[in-house]
């Protein structure tokens, strides 16, 4: 017997911020049963459409949210069926916590990295340089850096890796270690790379860049 599912955004307007903005909240309903979780992302109400749930209007701000509500949306659809097809039972809490990683392996970001740096060290002279090897190594040093200063942290989940993530690190590189734009822009492009390996192999359901313009 197939499940019923349903998946909607909605504001949580019980918890609205001192700005008056309100956050968004993601929910799965499967057989009648539903599970919530919040977006990690608030919103001007007046942007909010209720009836179709999501932002209007084409700002910066709603075009970022309506990209990742469609990739959310997109990720626990695939859950979904991935479930459907292996296991008999389905259920909204189980579609959620895989989603946000809990009671599953966390991918971490600097690990993620410490492979692919080895990979490249393990290709220098075969098919790339190592200019090619040291770009990423450099990179891994100054992420790890900047996980340090900014959040106290020795590891992030991949999971976690957001757009104000990658704006943070982009300002670090410039303010606090005086990076050029070139550099800059090389490091965020081998970060993109590790992100989008990220997303194929599943580690993680949505991939942050491609709300970045």
């Amino acid at each position: 017997m197939r499940s019923t599912f349903k998946g909607l955004f909605f504001l949580k307007r019980d918890k609205q911020k001192k700005d008056g903005s309100v956050p968004v909240y993601c929910g799965i309903t499967i057989d009648g049963k539903e599970a919530r979780f919040g977006m990690k992302k608030n919103i001007d109400p007046k942007l909010w459409n209720v009836k179709e749930g999501k932002a209007t209007g084409k700002s910066a701000e709603s075009s970022e949210i309506n990209a990742l509500l469609e990739k959310t949306k997109a990720g626990i659809h695939k859950i979904y069926r991935d479930i459907q097809e292996r296991e008999n039972a389905v259920s909204a809490e189980k579609v959620k916590n895989i989603f946000l990683g809990i009671d599953s392996k966390q991918y971490m970001l600097l690990k993620a990295f410490d492979e692919h740096v080895e990979e490249k060290f393990n290709l220098i002279g075969k098919r790339i340089v190592k200019s090619t090897y040291n770009r990423y190594y450099y990179l891994r040093v100054r992420l790890s850096e900047f996980l340090t200063e900014k959040y106290h942290l020795s590891d992030i989940p991949l999971r976690e890796i957001n757009y104000q993530f990658i704006r943070d690190f982009e300002m670090y590189l410039l303010i606090v270690r005086g990076n050029k734009q070139s550099t800059i822009a090389q490091y965020l492009i081998n970060v993109k790379k590790i992100v989008e390996l990220a997303y194929k192999n599943e580690w993680i359901f949505w991939n942050p860049f491609v709300i970045i313009r």
